[in-house]
């Protein structure tokens, strides 16, 4: 699933604001644009409007996020958002009768609306949205391999509070339903991932000790011929979680630097890391590398319950993820190469980001970049930009060449004696300069020194 587009009208300060996402092209947008211009606003409502996917999928009478009564524009008695979306080929391949029939895209409002005594009554249009449902449902009935679309939104405020890994055996955990939010997100603190990972390492670590005492206790009529080192290798490619493995390999695209993540039991369960080759625990991380682990592997573990039965939910897993703040608490280098490393690590996800840093637009030339000024968006040319960060780059690199070719300052001379001075002054200046040089010393010789120059 992809957001085609989502129109806004009358909600906050948008008196009418429609955006077309090119995700056939460009499957990463980002939206720029100063502190208070609406960025948030539009990553919330997408966000808003997706929910009602996920509340129909549970259950055809359950209901998703809807507007507040203050996100009415101000002197406006009605607010309304339209959102409209792609599915993938491959749903309609399951249906062959209905392939030509199919529509493109699916479209449904959200309205809100003031009565006489200024209270908002709230109403929907979900007809070709309960037509998507159950084109889904049909699908995954049809196909265990189809998964379900990725819907993730993650405020600017996200942080971990608090790591739970403590709590076991939660039976919710690994149900579809548990990817999803149904509600408003004023901020997130990934406890679900921590909870997820603490089961998905219990489910390895009891497939490792099973495998051992199978290799450990084969019967004696077994080839001796294999060595226990391929017995050992074997046992390992067997146990290997496709959720843990889609962790690791997410973590090393988007953050080189945390090459191992896992869980120690003894003498005390504690999340530890290998970062920069040195293990530590997890919480001695920075804050901001504190937060990514975690946003990265909350987006896994969406993926990992929405697809079960993929051995690749990570590259193979759809939908849309939407990040407010994108560059809060990232270096300059970090801002310019996230978004990349982001649609790297899952490539089949429609990403829309929002930000206000110019170092986001470094490597940017595959994404679709709006600015958003005016309550208005339009789109951002980076040819010129590309050219004149060229441009510098290469004034930098000129700089540096010259500096290094110049030849080293001369070493000041160290201080002379009386005579030498004399001497000097003598040889390398005329009579008349001689003559000059008295005159101008003794302009400033003090009249009441005891020896004066004249």
């Amino acid at each position: 699933m992809k957001i085609q587009s989502i129109h806004l009208k009358h909600i906050l300060h948008f008196a009418d604001l429609k955006v077309d996402f090119s995700y056939h092209d460009k499957p990463v947008t980002l939206i720029l644009g100063d502190q208070a211009s609406g960025k948030t606003s539009i990553l919330r409502f997408s966000y808003q409007a997706l929910t009602w996917f996920a509340a129909r999928y549970k259950d055809l009478r359950s209901a998703g996020v809807v507007m507040l009564d203050h996100d009415i524009m101000l002197n406006r008695l009605q607010s309304k958002i339209d959102i409209q979306v792609a599915v993938p080929a491959e749903l309609y391949a399951l249906k062959p009768t209905a392939a030509d029939t199919a529509p493109e895209s699916y479209t449904w409002q959200l309205y809100k609306t003031l009565n006489q005594q200024g209270i908002g009554i709230s109403r929907v249009e979900t007809l070709e949205l309960e037509q998507l449902v159950n084109l889904y449902q049909q699908a995954t009935l049809q196909d265990p391999l189809q998964g379900l679309p990725l819907i993730a939104y993650y405020p600017a405020e996200r942080f971990v509070n608090e790591m739970n890994i403590l709590s076991k055996n939660n039976p919710l955990i690994f149900q579809h339903a548990h990817a999803y939010e149904i509600s408003a997100i004023p901020y997130t603190t990934f406890a679900r991932f921590f909870e997820w990972f603490r089961e998905i390492s219990d489910i390895e670590n009891a497939q490792t000790a099973q495998f051992l005492q199978t290799i450990l206790h084969q019967p004696k009529s077994m080839p001796p011929d294999i060595p226990l080192s391929y017995k050992l290798a074997q046992a390992q490619a067997h146990i290997q979680s496709p959720s843990l493995q889609a962790l690791k390999q997410a973590l090393a695209t988007v953050l080189p630097e945390i090459e191992d993540i896992y869980l120690q039991y003894h003498p005390k369960l504690q999340l530890m890391v290998r970062y920069h080759g040195n293990i530590m625990l997890y919480q001695q991380l920075s804050n901001s590398i504190r937060n990514w682990v975690a946003l990265v592997g909350d987006i896994v573990r969406r993926l990992c319950l929405l697809n079960p039965e993929s051995l690749f939910p990570c590259l193979e897993g759809d939908g849309v993820l939407l990040i407010d703040a994108i560059d809060h608490q990232l270096d300059q280098n970090m801002a310019q190469v996230i978004l990349k490393r982001l649609n790297q690590a899952f490539p089949r996800l429609q990403i829309i980001a929002s930000g206000n840093r110019s170092e986001l637009l470094e490597q940017a030339s595959e994404f679709q970049c709006l600015k958003l000024e005016n309550k208005q968006l339009s789109p951002i040319q980076l040819e010129p930009l590309q050219h004149q960060f060229d441009v510098i780059y290469q004034n930098l690199a000129n700089h540096e060449a010259t500096i290094g070719s110049t030849e080293p300052i001369a070493a000041e001379p160290q201080d002379l004696s009386v005579a030498e001075l004399f001497t000097q002054i003598q040889q390398q200046l005329s009579p008349e300069q001689q003559q000059h040089l008295i005159t101008l010393l003794s302009a400033e010789d003090d009249a009441s020194s005891a020896n004066p120059l004249t």
